[in-house]
Order: structure tokens, then sequence, then C-alpha cells
């Protein structure tokens, strides 16, 4: 009979199911066409071998699902193909059937040894026959599917397994995140107190040397520019390297303190032998005196770094992304908390100066005095959406730098600017120095009125108050000073979060009519009485002072910078308001033109300001 490719695996005897692939195999050839004759009616698909030698090489190439085997066969009997069948992972699931003319005990027990699942002795009953290979084919069938079900369930397990300790390392990983969330909680709200350098560096060495599970910490600072670093504060016992900073051997161009400091760069040193490839002037340390691992920090302020932390660890120590922000943010931590005491000294010293020259011009020290206090509060403005967009990135809310992030450090890049840009304003008008010339160009209005909303979203919602800023319904461009645009806008809003009491709202609007563009910022705040609404404008005043905190007092230069700035560009800027009910200032800038974008300085109006302004300054 000619060899056919059997399908695949199947229960046999279903009308739409492919056919049963069964082997027979025996030397006598008129047995073999017996057989075939009595399984033909089943639809079997049938294979015949004449010896066992072909039924093996048969069974190799194409497994049927029953075998049918001859004991008695010349060479290779059928107690030995059925043994060699079973012994075989691939092949032992086959169900075997041995045929035989003996009739005795011994002979079915040798069969059953040897693996067969069924024994008939010849000559062979018809229905017999079909009803045990029917039989054990369904058997076979059952077998294979459960087979695969338990494949598909160690699979499932398999997996269960794989997510499980994923969960589990997350899991660890999230709660690692959180004790060092809280440990930087601790460490901001100890700095929220600290009046001295000594007591920063104690809250700063406190908590992170056990969130770093460090052995040894420590805080040095350079007195002034160009200074060599002093020890600020310690922590545990320091090695040599650690008290590196004060040593000229090896020199301090080559110790991880220098290289931390003149690069502003952090140094990470997972072992002793890190250490000296790094810097081989250390060669004379020995292993059992020094520690295992260091971290060395800079406290950068302004992009220099006017000292470093460090840390130190008894034993080799890879550090991971998580150690390295951790650290990496309580450096910044304490940096910003020791520049607001370098800060707080030089106000106080400033004071003090200021006080010992008020009898030479006790009117001109008085103003500056208030200058110098209320400063402050201008300086709190662009600084309240630094310090929010960093404690978002810092406390590692949105985790590794992803796009948001860096939206968030492009918000605080630009607050920092305005500051900048809003100090040298004040002092440009307290120097006496003129007008500074204006850049118009075409601005579109919606993405700056998005910019404001970014800056002052967490001072508002920090106030408990609601901003809403909606976007133009179409796009309008005005002409005018990007720069001034925005911190026109920004004083207005910053002006009314400072007088809307809590529960309170805040809506800023955009329209145009006319040629010219019109953004109202209209507040729910206390309101100005109507003898008082052109006084706001004025240098130096602030109307009921004694309606905010004097945290949130400025020097009143804010509305009169606003509206020259307002006017040099063409505008104006100007106040509707009932008391105890709310204000809306409305800023009206020109739409871009061909006209409106031609280069000008101020005009005579904001110059006429702007000499009311020195005047009042000078008097």
């Amino acid at each position: 009979m000619v060899d056919v490719i059997a399908p695949e695996v199947n229960v046999a005897g279903g009308v739409d199911e492919r056919p049963a692939c069964i082997l027979i195999v025996d030397d006598e050839r008129h047995n073999r066409e017996l057989l075939e004759v009595m399984l033909k009616p089943e639809r079997f698909l049938l294979l015949s071998a004449a010896s066992g030698e072909e039924a093996l090489a048969i069974i190799s190439r194409q497994p049927p699902d029953l075998i049918l085997l001859d004991v008695m066969m010349p060479g290779m009997d059928g107690y030995e193909v059925a043994g060699r069948i079973k012994s075989d992972p691939n092949t032992k699931n086959i169900p075997v059937i041995m045929l035989t003319a003996l009739d005795d005990r011994n002979a079915k027990m040798l069969g059953l040894n040897a693996g067969a699942e069924d024994f008939l002795t010849k000559p062979l009953d018809r229905a017999e026959l079909s009803v045990r290979v029917r039989n054990l084919l369904r058997i076979k069938a059952y077998s294979d599917k459960l087979e695969g079900t338990l494949d598909a369930l160690e699979s499932v397990n398999a997996e269960l397994d794989r997510r499980t300790k994923e969960i589990a390392s997350a899991q660890a990983m999230a709660d690692a995140a959180t004790a060092r969330l809280g440990r930087l909680q601790r460490i901001t709200a100890a700095l929220s107190n600290t009046v001295t350098q000594d007591e920063v560096a104690d809250s700063v060495l406190r908590e992170a040397i056990l969130a770093l599970e460090c052995d040894a910490g420590a805080v040095v600072v350079a007195p002034e520019e160009g200074a060599e670093l002093t020890l600020l504060r310690e922590s545990g016992t320091l090695d040599l390297v650690m008290r590196s900073f004060k040593h000229r051997e090896p020199p301090r161009s080559r110790n991880p303190y220098a290289e931390t400091v003149e690069k502003c760069h952090p140094v990470y040193l997972e072992s002793f032998e890190a250490m000296l490839a790094r810097y081989p002037g250390f060669q004379d340390i020995t292993k059992e005196k020094s520690r295992g691992a260091w971290i060395f920090l800079p406290l950068g302020i302004a992009g220099q770094a006017v000292g470093a932390l460090s840390f130190g660890f008894d034993g080799p120590r890879h550090f991971t992304d998580a150690d390295k922000h951790f650290a990496d943010t309580v450096s910044r931590y304490c940096a910003q908390a020791l520049d607001r005491v370098r800060l707080r000294i030089a106000a106080a010293a400033a004071l003090a100066e200021a006080g010992e020259a008020r009898m030479m011009a006790e009117h001109a020290n008085n103003a500056k005095t208030v200058f110098l206090r209320a400063m402050s509060h201008e300086l709190r403005t662009p600084l309240n959406a630094i310090s929010g967009y960093t404690e978002i990135l810092e406390l590692g809310i949105r985790g590794v730098v992803n796009p948001e992030q860096v939206k968030d450090l492009g918000r605080i890049k630009r607050a920092a600017a305005y500051l900048l840009r809003l100090i040298n304003d004040v002092l440009t008008i307290a120097r006496l120095e003129g007008a500074r010339p204006l850049n118009v160009i075409s601005i579109p209005v919606n993405p700056v009125l998005a910019e404001c909303e970014g800056l002052c979203a967490l001072q508002a919602k920090a106030n408990g108050l609601v901003l809403t800023v909606p976007l133009c319904e179409r796009e309008i461009h005005v002409a005018a000073d990007a720069e001034r645009f925005q911190q026109i806008l920004l004083n207005l809003m910053t002006n009314a979060i400072k007088f809307t009491p809590d529960g309170g709202s805040i809506e800023v609007t955009c329209d145009d009519d006319s040629g010219v563009v019109r953004v109202r910022v209209k507040d729910t705040g206390v309101g100005v009485r109507l003898v008082d609404i052109d006084r706001v404008f004025e240098p130096f005043v602030q109307i009921d002072r004694h309606l905010t905190t004097a945290t949130q007092q400025g020097v009143g230069l804010g509305l009169s910078i606003s509206r020259e700035l307002a006017r040099a560009m063409q505008g104006d800027l100007t106040l509707q308001s009932t008391e105890g009910t709310g204000s809306t200032f409305t800023l009206t800038l020109p739409i871009a033109s061909e006209a409106s974008l031609s280069p000008r300085v101020a005009t005579p109006a904001a110059q006429a300001d702007g000499r009311s302004l020195r005047s009042a300054l000078a008097s």
C-alpha cells in the first residue's frame, strides 16, 4: 500500500472531521489486506508496513493515531517494536493494539508489559476490532486535547509567575520611591525653617544619610568666590577621600571635590578601585582605611558651584538611577536653602547699611527701604512658578524625564528669565536710566495666554482660587514686544491672585474690535474705590495694604510699569472696579499690521510716565 502523508491528529468518527490515521504492521500481506478490508468502511486513513523496521521508519516520518501491531514477525517482533514506540517521548502516547494467534496469558502479559494498550487474538472479529479501535482513538483524542490544555495552562502559569514577579518588583520600587519621597518632604519642611547654613547642612545630612543608607556625609562650602573649600558640617567618620577638600596632596585639581565644584557636575565612585583609577593621587591610601564607594554632588547656584555635598559608603555600591536622582535632588534643595540663607544675610546687611545712612537722606532712604523690604513680593511671583514645577519634577511624580517634564523645565527657565527681566526693569527705573527700546513684532495671543496660565496656575491653586484662561475663538496676532506683553499679563494675573480671597475666581478673556485687541483680567477680589482707580497706576502706591499680608505686599510699581509699557506699544491699560465685588483690568494693544509693526521706543505718554516714576524715586 502506498504511504500517504497523514493529516493532523484528530478524533475519529465525526462526519465533518478528518479521518484518523491507522498503521497496520504485519509480515503477512493477506493479513494486512484483511485488516484494510475490515477497517475501510470506517473511512480511516490506512498505512501499512511489512516489518518492524519499516513500521518504525513510517512512525518517525508521520506518527499515526493508532497502530495495529502483529506479534510474531521475523527479525524484530511486535514486543520489541512496541517497546521502542513506548520508550520514545515523541511516540509513547500512540495507542498500540497487539495482534497474535497465541491465546495464552503469558503472551498477553508480554504485550501489555511492552506498553500495548490492548490485545486481540486472531482470527479477528470485525465488530470487536472496530469498537476497540474507535475507543482507543477516542481516548487518544481526549488525551491529546488534555495535553494541549495542560500545555496552555503551564504557559499561562509561567506568564502569571512572570507578571507576579514584575508586580513585586514594581511594588518594591514604588515602596522605595514612596520612602524617599517622604524623606524629600521632610527635608523640604526642615529647610523651610532654617535660618543658618549650619541648620541647612544638619537637616540635609540627617535625612539623606538614612535614605541613601550610607555611613558618612559632609557639606563643604567656599565662604566666598575663589576661596578654599571649608567644612560646614559632617556626619559619621570621614575618610581621607572625603577630607581631601582641605589637603593639597593630592593636588586639589585631582580630587573629587575639585572636579565636582569646577565642573558643577556630580561624581559617582562605585568602588575603591574605581576611585583609584579616576584619582591616582590617592594611591597611598589603603583600602582598609577608606570607604568603599562615594558620591560627590555640587551645590550649584546660578550655574556655579559654591560647595559640595559628599556621602561615603562602607562597601562597594552600584548607584541606580533612583539613587542618583534622589542625591541630585537633595543637593539642589541644599543649594537653594544655602542661597536663601546667604540672600537673607545679604539683605540684612543691606538693611543695616540703609539704616546707617537714614540720617543723610531720610525720605529717599525710607523709599528705598520700602523697596528693599517689598522686593520679595515681586521676586515671589516667578519664584512660585519655579518652585511649583521644580516640586513636580523633583518629587518624582513624573518619573524619568519625558516630554511632559521637558515642558515643565521649559516653563521653569522662562519663569526665571521673566524674573531677571523684572528685576532689571525695576533697577533701571531706580537708577534713572532711559526707556528700554521695544522690539515690536507680530505675536499670537493664544500661546502667551497659555504660558501665563501655566506660570500662575499653581499660585492660584495654592490660594484656593479658580483661574480660567480660555483661548481666543480664533487666532489673533498683536503688535507688541513679546517679553513686555507677557510681563504685563503676568503682573495683572498675579495682582488679581493677591487681592482675591480664598474661594474666588479669576478669568482672562480676549477679543478684537476696530483694529485693537483687548485682553481682560477679571477677578472677584476686594475691588477698588472709585476715588482710588486712577491712583493705582501711580508709582509706589498700593490701595488697602491692610487687605494683604506683609509677604504679599509689593512696592506699588507693577501697575505703573505695566501701563507705561502698554502705552509704549501704542496701547493702554485701564481699570473698572467695584469695591467689595471685584476688578477688571483691560489691556488694549493694536492688531499686528504693517503700520503697527514699525520700530519704536517709548511713546511721549510712556516717557512722561517714566519721568513720573523716576521723579517719585528721586523725591
